[in-house]
């Protein structure tokens, strides 16, 4: 009989690995045997971090890992020259997909979005796809500092290793 996966035990390996990177930084945790969750904001990127673990149920035949990263409110993203158009972003994402998480009644947040089978990544790898995420979604939208449209700009030399590939390195 196969052991059934520990959902805690897992995002508390994430959180060591998250301890020994980020000293300092205050990892809120809820565990629990089906559905754990893992929060922080990230001290480089300001941004809300969720991470949430969940065992293999009637739709996942396998564990599954989400990694959401909280980049701004929808009303004020929304009414920037060109914010509603940041979906359009999904098609040239290469590590995750933007989309709206409400938080209550009044509050929308965009959110940069990643679910995968948690056994395809490393406790201590984790932090590297969330920067993944973040600088994917940066260089596409144009946002790094210093840049306009990421479309007028020449291609940057990133010299920060990449766990994950771009179309553009091929």
């Amino acid at each position: 009989m196969t052991q059934a996966f520990d959902c805690a035990a897992f995002t508390d390996a994430i959180r060591d690995a998250l301890a020994k990177t980020l000293p300092g930084v205050d990892l809120a945790e809820e565990p629990n045997s089906d559905l754990a969750a893992l929060t922080f904001v990230h001290p480089v990127h300001e941004a809300t971090v969720v991470l949430l673990t969940e065992a293999a149920d009637a739709t996942t035949s396998v564990p599954t890992l989400l990694l959401a990263v909280v980049i701004g409110d929808w009303q004020d993203l929304a009414q920037k020259d060109g914010g509603a158009q940041m979906f359009g972003l999904n098609t040239r994402l290469m590590t995750c997909a933007v989309g709206l998480m409400p938080l209550n009644d009044d509050e929308i947040a965009v959110v940069l979005c990643r679910r995968m089978p948690a056994a395809a990544i490393a406790p201590d790898l984790v932090l590297g796809l969330v920067d993944d995420m973040v600088w994917d979604y940066a260089a596409c939208a144009g946002w790094l500092e210093g840049s306009g449209p990421a479309a007028q700009q020449p291609a940057a030399v990133d010299p920060r290793p990449r766990l994950i590939g771009s179309l553009d390195e091929l």
